[in-house]
């Protein structure tokens, strides 16, 4: 059950929605509109490890630098 996101083109608000069937269209949870649009987004993966002097790892696929809009060098910035 992939979680999808999408835009209004009612009130032009982005939304994410978890789909249950493949050709479900949800509406918009802002003002209940119809017209909504798929868009295409990026999946990234976060994984927790150790260390070599045991201390906690977190690694992104997002993107080069962090969590997918995350400006930080690294998720340790973010707080993930």
């Amino acid at each position: 059950m992939p979680i999808y996101e999408y835009h209004c083109k009612s009130c032009e608000k982005n939304f994410e929605s978890l789909v249950l069937k493949r050709d479900e269209v949800p509406g918009c949870p802002f003002c209940n509109g119809e017209k909504v649009q798929r868009l295409m987004s990026a999946c990234g993966f976060i994984s927790k490890g150790t260390g070599a002097g045991g201390e906690t790892t977190v690694t992104s696929s997002a993107g080069a630098s962090g969590c997918g809009g995350c400006s930080a060098s690294s998720c340790a910035g973010c707080g993930v």
